[in-house]
């Protein structure tokens, strides 16, 4: 019973947990957004870049959903939506959720197509991008939330601002009922199968290092900046990795405990917008 909670004022803990889960996915958005843009402007020529436009989309609709609707819910001490509409916003989290995890393979085939057929992933058309990236990620985490929403063992969270982050509406059903199972499934096929991916490109790359691309100066230089986003993505792959151990071994109880989980799920998406910039000159410059 958390009655007591919601009578009293706001306290110095309440704001900073709420705060910072307000100002700082506010900033990672903006950050974000910057890149956003230079990701599209390029993205004629750099077909890599359609792929992480997708997976920005996604990123940031994780940023708003575990960052700062939360930090919105703490310093309001409410529970953004009714009750009734809890299985709704669950519904939609999880889709974008699944959508962030199923970009993780995707971009890391995207590497691999980019390195063993270059010729015909620099000529893939738009339409052929954002269709694989709908398909594969959206569509396919719109089925998967569709086929088990109304499964007995799926259990709804919501926002419990006074735990500083989202509870279970009956947690040992979670933990024993499948739901959780369930995650943990998606979770490793998420992380095994990229680094196949890579493995795979790094392979191909340690091979054939005198070999970029066509013979076109153009060619050459776009091949090139493809095969820099190798570092990156490898590196947000290793962030959601660590980040779903840490969450898996427990940070603990508390409230400070639920709000770093959210935190590290908020952190998983915005890292990635840093990575770009710090590992990808392209998008740096």
């Amino acid at each position: 019973d958390f009655s007591d909670w919601y009578r009293a004022p706001l306290t110095g803990s309440d704001v900073m947990a709420g705060g910072l889960l307000v100002v700082l996915p506010i900033s990672a958005i903006v950050f974000y957004s910057l890149v956003i843009t230079v990701l599209w402007r390029t993205s004629k020529e750099i077909i890599g870049f359609r792929y992480l436009l997708s997976s920005a989309i996604a990123d940031i609709l994780v940023i708003i959903q575990y960052g700062l609707l939360d930090g919105v819910a703490i310093l309001t001490k409410s529970h953004i939506v009714r009750k009734e509409g809890r299985f709704a916003l669950h519904f939609f989290f999880e889709w974008a959720w699944f959508a962030c995890c199923f970009h993780l393979p995707l971009i890391a085939w995207s590497r691999l197509h980019a390195i063993y057929a270059p010729l015909s992933f620099r000529h893939q058309p738009q339409w052929m991008s954002y269709g694989i990236c709908g398909v594969v990620t959206w569509l396919i985490s719109f089925i998967i939330c569709c086929a088990t929403h109304w499964q007995s063992f799926h259990v709804c969270f919501y926002f419990e601002p006074a735990l500083y982050g989202v509870a279970a509406e009956d947690f040992l059903k979670y933990q024993s009922g499948g739901h959780s199972h369930m995650f943990m499934v998606i979770h490793v096929f998420v992380v095994v199968l990229p680094f196949i991916f890579y493995s795979l490109t790094i392979a191909r790359l340690i091979k054939h290092r005198s070999v970029t691309a066509s013979k076109s100066d153009k060619g050459s230089k776009t091949q090139s900046v493809e095969t820099k986003l190798i570092v990156p993505c490898i590196l947000v792959t290793i962030v959601f990795a660590l980040g779903q151990v840490a969450i898996t071994i427990g940070t603990g109880t508390g409230p400070w405990a639920m709000w770093a989980v959210c935190f590290i799920f908020f952190l998983n998406s915005a890292m990635q917008p840093v990575l770009l910039v710090a590992f990808a000159p392209t998008v740096r410059s």
